[in-house]
């Protein structure tokens, strides 16, 4: 004691240990869901199927937290509201646990990471969501308002267009020669930014004569329609006979008639082609002149003066000849033009801007041109409309949708521009969306302009609040070997409206239109063209985000000198402008007509003298007049202008066009999506799709790469005949080939009678009859199990296509035919090396009726380290394996596989249901027999305190024969499945046969016997003990199935009683049965557990009694650890023990028992061992299950001894 002076100390030993109350049974359910379900309580997404929360192990206390977290259990329906009985992807395990929250208060769930969804059988591969705030262009319901002339008539004809969304389709933008037919028009909906000019830029297309496809209101679309068509066929002229060819009112030659036999419209037009004039030719068809028209450079919107031909000044009779009355005709060339019905054009004989016949009128708006473009919301999972509006620039734009300037404009609107800028008609109709409401704020990409190419003078315009137009422009000034700051103080020295510039902290400039509008940067210099680079230099280019092509800068005059000519002359100085990309000048701009000309010469400018480069941008002219050599006259020939466009910066964005991420667009006919994520499941339930290979010559080869000797092995010395489609596929015997030709060796039939035992394929060869005698040709089934021999078969990936280029995502599916002769094979494929000559191989990747993986980079050089890799990294990977003996698992065994897989791998290594502190004592897996050793695994790390309910196959006939077969694993299968038993322990119980209930939506379904004998055991334990059979009509009663059965070969289910002759077989093989009596309804009547240990652990009662025992002696003994070891601690934990054994004894769970823990078991040795022993035997109460009535007859009176 601790006392040192008088005093009184108290002590307290606490010798009051006691057993605590056992708690209720708490059963652990392991099972698969589909992902992201509703919960359907609420609008949310149910929490526990995410994929997140896919192996977490929750506690559930009721069945409305059950389907708040997982959802409500799905049942599968055939198209007719039938249920899919026996389906593998139902959701056995939640509505078990759902049924067993009924009569418990808590269970255990843990959902495997697999989405039973994507497991869905689809004849078309899985594609991904598109991403949030992605738009889509629907091809299929957008109108593009094409309307062509017919100058006869003068009436507009509405023209149908070929809508082509798919890369495949266009060269650069160009649609292929192979699409659509002469005549025709088409629509280019794949969206582009490329420059107005580009060639290859046009939404609009036209077909010509010669099959090939021409950009509305190119060049080469204007010479696809005549200006001026002869009217008579074949004609013959005069000799000399002449006429004038004048071009907009300037006579630039006189055609003659030539000697015969060339006095034909042929040689004329030979003749109009020598001209060499780049906007003129001529051409003979149906015998007819035709001349054509391609001028460019001028303003060709209506009521412009439009550009014509005029033939007059005839001599002789040709006018006549020729099939025209009077003394002129004047063609005008086609002309291509935007507008809607208000600005319909006028184009007909007579009026102001006449145009000849193919000329195209694009109808914007209305019953014309409407882009349908939604936008994708990921939250509601949907597109939504997003009508844009029409404009030819965002300045216009702006003003019709806000007339403040364009900062009231909401983030997210969509506009498309047509006509770019109102000056080119041939642009592609482009789409933009609204960045931000607000101001206009674009940050520059150079984070430390240096300006030291000065001093530099540019121009600037902006979009002014309440107008249509851009500003004037505005100067600005910045001197040589200046910075960012002094670039802000030239911008505020420059007084430009509505703007303001700073410099970013990273040391970026910032430019900024406070009313939300457009500013237009030209750094192109007035007297060159050509760019002095101070806004490149700023940081502000059609790259920076903000920054876009601006309006063509076609006001600058060039007066180059001549650099070269065809004849002596010299000299010759011209005035011309580059109007977008055309040298726009009038034939008499000549600044000097130097010396030693003559009409015809062609002349030579540089494109550096252009504002271009040399040969790229080069204007060659052709001289049409001279005075004593001095030129007064000329006209184009060739000649393609630079291109000067400005910088536009503006809150109206570009979409991007490359990727599938938010502000993407894509043109679709059908919505788009996006690649499958990694890993994406694909079950491709087609069961007639079959890409057969075979080893020859020690290469995989294509099946029809090679001929078949009569045993249908390959042969050099055969050529092939097999069926030119590939494998023949049927459900009975096929007696000719495809295409009612006859067999031949080699030939294959894929059998689809029995999809159950698929794949069934047979080989038609020659067999020569047992014993001798003649041999027959018939078809030969190849054993799916032989991967060793020449007559064998192996399923493994091969090949997806019949290159490696073939996007396994995006591009059409191969098909069979293509991949017959195609000895193509993917890195991954199997060296053929190690097996034999003439065995098959069943190339999975392509091939049906099994589950794929898609796998993102799946071709990389970390796993193909030393293979070639091929363009496409992405690939579908055979996910569902081959069965034991080599054969592949096929349709629904191919799900099943992957849900156990995923099952295996969720029990296996969670840790939460390994924690002791988690109590449940019933495990079960319902509808996977699968599970069975990796449940029986669990219970093992658990110290074995809880019970397994084990199922067998629903599909298990009631066939003592089959029922035998099964649970001696007369299969040989190599672990516990439908095929037969493996795994038998003392803590499990097998039941037979599976059920009938309701789901939760009223459906009948079928259910696996644990879904039963979970609930039943509850009951059990909650009126009676767990040490008590859990059988009988007192305590064996289900309650929640109405029938018992099984699912037979075609997917019914077949309600049966369970008679006394298969009760006996179940018995026998320690399967308990469950019957149905007669005024007792449905009840377990079985007591056996799967183990036959010849003991009283061979029943389910006294299992569940022993694993009882063990976790209320742990929890017994546990107090006790780190005490002394001495006779006071023995003499408590055996008082505890003995409170437990007490306990069982009233509650009929033992008849007696022996609690040692004293001296004779804890020696002198296990206690310097520090270790304390209990020796405890127990005699466990067993069941009445034989009970056996002997009765004596005797005479009457025996009894009573009368």
């Amino acid at each position: 004691m601790a006392l040192t002076s008088p005093g009184v100390e108290v002590s307290v030993v606490d010798e009051s240990q006691y057993l605590p109350g056992a708690t209720a049974s708490i059963p652990f359910f392991l099972l698969a869901t589909a992902q992201d379900k509703a919960d359907p309580t609420s609008t949310a997404t149910a929490a526990a199927t995410t994929a997140a929360n896919a192996g977490k192990l929750y506690r559930i206390t009721s069945q409305r937290d059950l389907v708040t977290l997982y959802g409500n259990p799905f049942f599968y329906t055939a198209s007719n509201g039938t249920p899919l009985q026996g389906y593998e992807l139902n959701e056995y395990g939640l509505l078990a646990a759902y049924s067993s929250l009924g009569i418990s208060n808590q269970v255990f769930v843990l959902r495997a990471d697999i989405d039973l969804a994507s497991l869905v059988g689809k004849t078309t591969r899985p594609t991904g969501a598109p991403t949030d705030g992605s738009f889509w262009l629907d091809a299929t319901t957008s109108t593009w308002g094409i309307n062509e002339f017919n100058a006869t008539t003068g009436a507009f004809t509405a023209k149908t267009p070929i809508v082509i969304t798919l890369a495949a389709q266009v060269s650069v933008g160009t649609p292929l020669s192979s699409v659509g037919a002469i005549g025709d028009y088409a629509v280019v909906a794949i969206p582009n930014y490329r420059d107005p000019n580009a060639t290859q830029a046009p939404t609009y297309w036209y077909k010509n004569r010669f099959n090939t496809w021409v950009g509305l209101d190119s060049t080469a679309w204007m010479q696809a329609w005549p200006t001026i068509t002869t009217p008579t066929a074949s004609p013959t002229l005069t000799e000399g006979d002449t006429i004038n060819l004048v071009v907009n009112g300037t006579n630039v030659t006189t055609l003659v008639v030539a000697a015969a036999p060339n006095n034909t419209v042929t040689q004329l037009a030979a003749d109009i082609n020598a001209l060499n004039w780049g906007w003129i030719s001529a051409a003979v068809v149906n015998n007819k002149l035709e001349i054509y028209s391609a001028q460019t450079g001028g303003d060709q919107g209506s009521p412009a003066t439009p550009f014509y031909i005029r033939l007059n000044g005839a001599t002789g009779t040709i006018f006549a000849d020729l099939g025209f009355s009077g003394t002129t005709t004047t063609g005008f060339q086609p002309r291509a033009f935007y507008g809607t019905s208000a600005e319909q054009p006028l184009w007909s004989a007579g009026q102001a801007a006449p145009a000849t016949t193919g000329s195209v009128w694009v109808k914007v708006n209305g019953t014309g041109l409407q882009p349908v473009i939604a936008e994708y919301d990921s939250v509601s999972a949907v597109f939504t409309a997003k009508t844009p509006t029409f404009a030819t620039s965002d300045w216009s734009q702006i003003y019709s949708a806000d007339t403040t300037g364009g900062q009231a404009i909401p983030a997210g609107s969509v506009y498309a521009q047509y006509n770019f800028d109102g000056e080119y008609p041939g642009s592609p109709v482009y789409y933009f969306y609204r960045a931000a409401t607000g101001a206009t704020v674009v940050n520059g990409t150079n984070t430390a302009p240096d300006f030291t190419s000065g001093p530099y003078v540019a121009r600037v315009q902006i979009s002014v609040p309440g107008s249509t137009a851009l500003s004037a422009a505005y100067t600005f000034n910045l001197a040589d070997a200046t910075d960012a700051s002094d670039f802000v103080t030239s911008w505020s020295a420059a007084n430009i409206p509505y703007t303001s510039a700073s410099v970013n902290d990273d040391g970026s400039l910032r430019l900024q239109h406070t009313s939300g509008g457009v500013i237009v940067l030209d750094e192109f210099d007035n007297s060159t063209g050509v760019s002095n680079g101070v806004f490149t230099e700023a940081g502000f280019t059609t790259v920076t985000v903000g920054c876009k092509t601006g309006p063509f800068r076609d006001d600058i005059t060039f007066q180059p000198t001549q650099s070269s000519s065809t004849g002596s002359g010299t000299g010759l100085q011209i005035s011309v402008t580059n109007d977008y990309g055309y040298y726009d000048f009038d034939p008499d701009a000549v600044v000097s007509g130097g010396s030693g000309h003559a009409v015809g010469d062609r002349v030579t400018f540089l494109g550096t003298a252009l504002g271009g480069a040399t040969t790229a941008n080069d204007l060659v002219v052709t001289v049409t007049s001279v005075t004593t050599g001095v030129v007064t006259s000329y006209t184009l020939n060739a000649g393609v202008g630079a291109n000067a466009f400005t910088t536009q910066l503006s809150n109206w964005r570009e979409f991007s066009l490359t990727t599938t991420g938010a502000n993407s667009l894509t043109a679709n006919e059908g919505a788009p999506t996006a690649i499958p994520t990694n890993f994406t499941n694909w079950y491709y339930s087609a069961t007639d799709q079959l890409d057969m290979m075979i080893n020859y010559n020690g290469n995989w080869k294509g099946y029809k790469s090679q001929g078949y000797d009569s045993n249908g092995l390959p042969s050099p010395s055969v050529s092939n005949a097999t069926d030119p489609k590939g494998p023949l596929v049927s459900a009975s015997e096929p007696t000719t080939q495809s295409d009612l030709t006859a067999l031949v060796y080699g030939d294959l039939w894929l059998d689809t009678s029995d999809l159950e035992t698929y794949p069934n394929i047979y080989r038609w060869q020659s067999v020569t009859a047992v014993g001798g005698g003649s041999a027959t040709d018939k078809w030969v089934l190849i054993d799916n199990s032989d991967q060793t021999t020449p007559a064998g078969i192996l399923f493994k990936d091969t090949r997806w296509a019949t290159n490696g280029t073939t996007s396994p995502a995006n591009d059409p599916v191969p098909s069979i035919v293509s991949l017959l002769s195609s000895d193509y094979l993917d890195i991954d494929a199997p060296l053929s090396a190690n097996y034999p000559q003439g065995m098959l191989c069943w190339n999975t990747r392509r091939s049906s009726y099994n589950v794929k993986q898609y796998r993102v980079n799946y071709f990389n050089g970390d796993r193909f380290p030393t293979a070639s890799l091929p363009t496409q990294k992405d690939a579908w990977v055979s996910a569902s394996g081959d069965q034991a003996d080599g054969a592949m698992f096929a349709g629904r065994k191919a799900q099943r596989a992957m849900v156990t897989k995923a099952l295996r791998s969720a029990v296996d290594s969670n840790v939460a249901i390994r924690d002791e502190d988690n109590f449940f004592n019933l495990q079960a897996t319902p509808g996977y027999p699968e599970l069975q050793p990796n449940m029986v695994a669990l219970n093992s790390d658990r110290g074995e305190t809880s019970y397994i309910v084990g199922d067998t196959p629903m599909r298990l006939k009631d066939d003592a024969t089959e029922i035998q077969a099964w649970a001696t694993n007369a299969a040989k299968a190599v672990t516990t499945g439908e095929d037969g038993l493996v795994t038998r322990n003392t803590y499990m119980g097998l039941f037979y046969p599976s059920g009938i209930t309701s789901d939760l939506s009223g459906n009948l379904v079928a259910v696996p016997s644990s879904h039963m004998m979970t609930r039943t055991m509850l009951r059990n334990d909650n009126i009676a003990y767990p040490w008590l059979a859990p059988a009988g009509t007192r305590r064996g009663i289900i309650d929640n199935a109405t029938s018992i059965g099984y699912i037979d070969a075609e997917g019914e289910f077949n309600s049966i009683r369970t008679r006394i002759g298969i009760r006996d077989v179940l018995y026998t093989n320690f399967i308990n049965p469950m019957v149905f009596f007669t005024g007792n309804g449905l009840l377990n009547y079985g007591n056996k557990t799967s183990f036959n240990s010849s003991s009283a652990l061979d029943r389910v009662n006294v299992a569940r009694l022993v694993a009882y025992i063990r976790r209320q002696l742990i929890l017994a003994s546990r107090p006790f650890v780190f005490e002394p070891n001495d006779p006071q601690t023995r003499k408590s934990i055996k008082a505890v023990v003995e409170t437990l054994f007490q306990d069982l004894v009233s509650k009929r769970g033992l008849y007696d028992y022996s609690v040692v823990c004293d001296d004779s078991n804890n020696t002198p040795a296990r206690i310097d061992r520090n270790e304390l022993w209990i020796d405890i035997a127990v005699e466990p109460v067993k069941a009445a299950e034989f009970i056996y009535v002997p009765v004596r007859i005797f005479n009457t009176g025996e009894l009573s001894g009368a």
